[in-house]
C-alpha cells in the first residue's frame, strides 16, 4: 500500500473520527416529515422513464421528451449517476445543463424526478480521498469506475454527499416541474454486499456498546466463551468476515452485524432526505430500494421517506413457474413486494421495471409480448402510485448497451416495451375517468384480507443457519403468499409494530426469532376471534438467536397445542422425496420436516406416510377463545399441501375463498377488478355477468390483462 496512501488515510481519521464516533455512534432514528402529497387523487397511479440528457446531443432532448408525452407518458426521472458532471471538480458546480432539460422537459408537459447522485462518486473524489472507497472481503479497496462504491459509513464521504445534494437542492428545491426527488441508487454494493474497512468498524463497535453496554453482556449473549471467542473490550471485535475465518463465524456476531447494516443503510437514506428536505418545498422523497434484497430493509425507512419505490426486472433467465415462466416472471414476488412496500407508509411504486430484453442476467430472454404491460396493470391492482422504467434510450455505450430502452438505437423507433408502456398509461387515464368516488372494497373480498407476517431479523437468522442446502427463505414465504393468492385474498405484508387485531387471518411463516411478548400477542389475537397460521421453524429461538432451555421451541407449545417429538425435524438428503397425507390426499416433502405431538382437543390436520415416524403429526390445528391456531410443520415441495391448508382454515372460519391458478392473479383497487395472467395457459377472469370490461377480455392470454367495474 503506497505511503501517500496511509498518510491521507491517517490524516483523514484523526480529524474526523472523533466527531464521527461522537455524532454518529448511535444509528439516527427516521425524523423525516413524511406526508408530502404525491399524487393526489383521481390521478391513481402515473408512469414514467428515466432519461440520461448527459448522454445525448442537447439538440436532441426536446425531441425526446415530446416523444416521451407521445406515449402518454407523465414524469421523467433524470440525475441519478451525473456526479461527474454536476461537479466535475471539487467545490465547482455546473448545472446549468440539468435545469435547461428539466425546464425542456416541464416544457414537453412532463414532471420531473431528480437524483442524490452517490450511487455513482466522480474520479477526482476517489483519486484525492481513497478512504472513501468500500473494502471488499478479501481487504480490497475498490476503485473508481463502476457504481456503489462509496462507503456510507465514511463521514468524509457524507460530507461531500451533503454537499452535492445542497448544491441540488437549492438549486432545484422551488422548481415546480420536480416532483420529488430519489436518493442513491439501489443502495448495496451489489456483489461485494459488505464493507470491512475500519470507519464501518468503528460504527459497528459504537453500535455494539450501545445495546450491550458491557462486553460481559456481549460475550453473553454471543456465547462468546464457545471456542474461546471472549473479548475483553469493544475496541477488539471486527466485521464478521468467512474470509477471515478457518471456521464459520459466530451466529450471532452474523445477526447483529446484519442488523446494524440495516440501520446503518436506513441511517444513511435519513441523512440525505434532511438534508433535501432543508432546502425545498413541496417535493416528496424516495429511494429506490431492490425487490427481495435481503441487506437493506425498507420498513426502516417508513417514516424518513414520503413513498416506498423500488427495483425490479421480472425476466432475466433465473424463474421458471411454467413453460413460459422465464418470460413472464414471478407474480408471486411482484405482489409481495407491493403488498409489503404499499403497508409502511400507504405510498409505494415501481421505479425500475423492465422495458424488455436486459444484458445484465443468467441468460437475458425476451419477455412475452405484453408481459411488461401485464406487470405495469398488475402494480395497478395492487395499488402502485408510480411505475417508472429503466430507460427511455437504448445506449451505445457502456455496460449496459444491450439493455432495451422504449425506443431503439436511432434515438425513435419505438420498441414493443415502450409501446406497452403507452398503452398502460392510456389505460390508467381512461380509468381515471371512469373512477367512481368513495368506491368501497367489496365486502366478500374484504372479508379474506389478510396480514402476513414479515420480519428482517428471521430472514437473517434463516439464512445464517438454514441447515440444509434445500432450504429457501424467501422460498418458503412465497409458497403461503402464493397459496393465499390462489384463495382470492387480499394481502397487507406487514411488520410487527402494525395491529393484527384489524385482520381476521394472520399468517407468519417460518418465524424463528421470538419472544414472550409477540406469543402473548398472538395468543390474545386468537382469544379475541382471530385465525392464525405458523409455519415450520417458529419459536425455535429467542431474539438473540439462542435455542430456549426447555422443551424445543417451548415458547409457542401451549398456543399451538403441541410438543415436538424429541427428533423435532428431519431433513432429507438430496432429491429424495417423503410423504405426507391429509384428507385422503398424498404430498411430497423435502426440505423440512417437524414430528408433533398434539395435546388433547387438537386436530392432526396432515401426518407423514413414511420414515421412521410414519403416522406423527405434521399439521395440527387447535381453536382457542373465539380464534384458531394452525401450525404448519412441514413444507411441501409444490405447495400444494399449504395451499390445502390454508383453504381448510377459511372455510372452517366461515370465510368463502376462491379457487384461481397459481400464478393467476385478481385484486380490486379504487373500484377496478384488475386480473393478471402469469400462467402458461389461458385462465377465465371472474367476472360476473352484469359486469363492464373495461380492458382486455373474460378469457386471459398469457400476460393477458382483464380490467372491469361491477
Amino acid at each position: 500500500m503506497p505511503k501517500s496512501f496511509l498518510s491521507r488515510l491517517l490524516a483523514s481519521s484523526l480529524l474526523i473520527l472523533s466527531t464521527f464516533l461522537g455524532a454518529h455512534a448511535q444509528p439516527i432514528a427516521s425524523k423525516g416529515k413524511a406526508g408530502t402529497p404525491f399524487f393526489k387523487d383521481p390521478d391513481m397511479m402515473t408512469i414514467g422513464v428515466y432519461y440520461y440528457p448527459e448522454a445525448w446531443p442537447e439538440s436532441q432532448w426536446a425531441r425526446d421528451f415530446a416523444n416521451m408525452r407521445k406515449l402518454n407518458l407523465e414524469f421523467v426521472h433524470m440525475g441519478e449517476f451525473a456526479w461527474g458532471l454536476y461537479e466535475p471538480e471539487e467545490g465547482k458546480y455546473t448545472l446549468d445543463w440539468l435545469e435547461r432539460a428539466v425546464n425542456l422537459a416541464a416544457k414537453a408537459g412532463l414532471k420531473v424526478i431528480l437524483c442524490t447522485p452517490s450511487a455513482a462518486p466522480p474520479a477526482w473524489l476517489a483519486e484525492n480521498h481513497p478512504e472513501i472507497l468500500m473494502v471488499d472481503a478479501n481487504g480490497r479497496r475498490m476503485q473508481h469506475g463502476t457504481r456503489e462504491q462509496g462507503n456510507w459509513s465514511s463521514p468524509l464521504f457524507r460530507q461531500y454527499v451533503e454537499k452535492i445534494n445542497t448544491q441540488l437542492a437549492k438549486r432545484f428545491g422551488n422548481n415546480p416541474a420536480v416532483i420529488g426527488w430519489q436518493i442513491d441508487n439501489e443502495l448495496s454494493h451489489y456483489g461485494k454486499q459488505f464493507s470491512y474497512d475500519d470507519f464501518s468498524r468503528a460504527r459497528f463497535q459504537a453500535w455494539l456498546k450501545q445495546k450491550y453496554s458491557t462486553i460481559d453482556n456481549l460475550n453473553r449473549d454471543w456465547g462468546n466463551v464457545f471456542w474461546s471467542q471472549l473479548y475483553q473490550n469493544f475496541e477488539q471485535i471486527r466485521i464478521p468476515n468467512e474470509q477471515e475465518l478457518v471456521a464459520t463465524a459466530n451466529p450471532h456476531a452474523l445477526l447483529d452485524f446484519q442488523r446494524w447494516f440495516t440501520e446503518e443503510a436506513a441511517d444513511y437514506l435519513s441523512f440525505q432526505a434532511n438534508t433535501l428536505r432543508q432546502n425545498s418545498q413541496n417535493q416528496w422523497v424516495t429511494t429506490n430500494f431492490m425487490a427481495m434484497h435481503r441487506d437493506v430493509n425498507p420498513s426502516l425507512s417508513s417514516r424518513s421517506l414520503d413513498m416506498i419505490t423500488w427495483t425490479v426486472y421480472p425476466v432475466h433467465g433465473d424463474y421458471e413457474n411454467s413453460d413460459l415462466g422465464f418470460r413472464l416472471g414471478n407474480g408471486a414476488a411482484l405482489g409481495f413486494m407491493h403488498d409489503f412496500a404499499r403497508t409502511l407508509n400507504g405510498n409505494e411504486g415501481v421505479m425500475e421495471l423492465q422495458p424488455g430484453q436486459v444484458n445484465w442476467g443468467a441468460i437475458n430472454p425476451q419477455p412475452l409480448p405484453g408481459a411488461v404491460h401485464m406487470w405495469i396493470m398488475h402494480a395497478f391492482g395492487a395499488g402502485a402510485k408510480l411505475i417508472c422504467s429503466y430507460r427511455y434510450r437504448q445506449p451505445l455505450a457502456g455496460s449496459e448497451l444491450y439493455h432495451y430502452g422504449f425506443v431503439g438505437t436511432d434515438g425513435v423507433t419505438p420498441l414493443p416495451g415502450g409501446q406497452e408502456y403507452g398503452q398502460a398509461m392510456q389505460e390508467v387515464n381512461q380509468l381515471r375517468k371512469l373512477r367512481k368516488a368513495n368506491a368501497k372494497e367489496p365486502a366478500a373480498y374484504s372479508a379474506r384480507r389478510t396480514a402476513f407476517l414479515y420480519n428482517f431479523d428471521n430472514r437473517f437468522d434463516l439464512d445464517i443457519h438454514p441447515s440444509t442446502t434445500r432450504w429457501n427463505t424467501m422460498g418458503h414465504l412465497l409458497r403461503y403468499y402464493r397459496a393465499l393468492k390462489t384463495l382470492g385474498c387480499p394481502v397487507d405484508v406487514i411488520t410487527e409494530d402494525r395491529d393484527f387485531s384489524r385482520y381476521k387471518f394472520l399468517v407468519a411463516p417460518a418465524y424463528q426469532l421470538l419472544d414472550a411478548q409477540l406469543v402473548t400477542r398472538w395468543t390474545k389475537y386468537v382469544q379475541e376471534g382471530g385465525h392464525l397460521v405458523l409455519t415450520a421453524r417458529t419459536g425455535q429461538k429467542d431474539r438473540r438467536g439462542h435455542l430456549w432451555e426447555g422443551p424445543w421451541a417451548a415458547p409457542i407449545n401451549e398456543l399451538i397445542g403441541a410438543k415436538f417429538s424429541p427428533q423435532a425435524f428431519d431433513l432429507l438428503p438430496g432429491e429424495r422425496k417423503g410423504k405426507v397425507s391429509a384428507q385422503g390426499k398424498t404430498y411430497e416433502w423435502g426440505s423440512w420436516g417437524e414430528s408433533l405431538l398434539p395435546a388433547s382437543g387438537t386436530q392432526t390436520l396432515a401426518a407423514y406416510a413414511d420414515q421412521f415416524y410414519a403416522g406423527a403429526a405434521a399439521v395440527v390445528s387447535r381453536k382457542l377463545g373465539r380464534g384458531t391456531v394452525t401450525y404448519v410443520g412441514v413444507e411441501s415441495l409444490e405447495g400444494d399441501l399449504e395451499r390445502d391448508v390454508l383453504r381448510s382454515v377459511y372455510t372452517a372460519a366461515g370465510t368463502p375463498v376462491e379457487n384461481f391458478a397459481d400464478q393467476f392473479f385478481v385484486e380490486w383497487r379504487d373500484g377496478f377488478w384488475v386480473a393478471t395472467n402469469f400462467t402458461s395457459q389461458k385462465q377465465t377472469a371472474p367476472v360476473p355477468a352484469n359486469a363492464k370490461i373495461i380492458v382486455g377480455k373474460r378469457e386471459l392470454e398469457p400476460a393477458g390483462v382483464t380490467v372491469w367495474q361491477e
